[in-house]
């Protein structure tokens, strides 16, 4: 098998021997397919009819492109198939595009997770007290539990900054900037602004009434995309505002 596959493969598909031509194919599959004779294996899938080895090969050409591009079966396809050779380069951009959005969306959905923690985080630091911060009738103690929220620590030092920032105005200073974007989006998730203990919740939600449309559409795919993210029912703040943004 091993010196004459690829012969029977053509012979059992010339005499239509079906039973030969799936084990002369799962041999090709599971062991002799190489980055050397994987172009040349491609070619003659194609010939004989053999969809699913055809796949294989093409999924390898594509995952080792540039090993196999410089091999003598490559240079050989150039010549004599320069149509196949085209589509394979167009399937291979059509990969790496695929891999880009994969790592695109990927990467949207890490930030709009991280968004959703500091929603929680927040609400659970104005509402609860968070170890040494939190409301002003909050006790702390000292054998207080483990904070549970993630996002926790990082919010502790927006917070104290907002609070004692001398350039607090939107725009004056980039991390007070970041906390009024943090106080807009919790409004914007917040489905009880009259019970809500985060400040300004009630000032924003009536803020967002002025805003322009082009603003309140940016801020409504915003509020939609995190909330998509992570599925929502810990939070009462948060459970109603997935129905109320789709």
């Amino acid at each position: 098998m091993e010196d004459y596959v690829l012969h029977l493969l053509v012979l059992s598909h010339v005499f239509v021997v079906p039973a030969l031509k799936q084990i002369c194919i799962q041999q090709l599959e599971h062991g002799f397919l190489t980055s050397e004779n994987a172009v040349d294996i491609f070619q003659l899938a194609l010939l004989c009819d053999a969809p699913r080895l055809s796949l294989v090969c093409h999924h390898m050409i594509l995952k080792n492109f540039q090993e196999i591009s410089i091999t003598e079966g490559w240079e050989v396809m150039k010549k004599s198939h320069p149509s196949l050779e085209k589509e394979l380069l167009e399937s291979l951009d059509d990969e790496e595009n695929m891999q880009r959005e994969r790592t695109r969306k990927s990467n949207e959905r890490k930030i709009y997770f991280q968004l959703y923690e500091a929603m929680e985080a927040l609400v659970h630091i104005c509402r609860d007290g968070c170890q040494t911060i939190g409301p002003h009738d909050k006790d702390f103690r000292d054998n207080q539990a483990p904070c549970n929220y993630s996002a926790c620590k990082g919010l502790e030092m927006i917070v104290r900054h907002f609070a004692s920032c001398k350039l607090r105005v939107p725009g004056g200073c980039i991390h007070c900037k970041r906390m009024w974007q943090l106080l807009e989006l919790h409004s914007r998730l917040c489905v009880d602004s009259e019970a809500c203990r985060v400040p300004l919740c009630r000032n924003f939600k009536e803020r967002t009434k002025k805003q322009s449309k082009k603003d309140e559409i940016r801020w409504r795919i915003l509020v939609k995309n995190i909330l998509k993210t992570k599925s929502i029912g810990g939070s009462p703040f948060f459970s109603s505002a997935f129905s109320m943004s789709s």
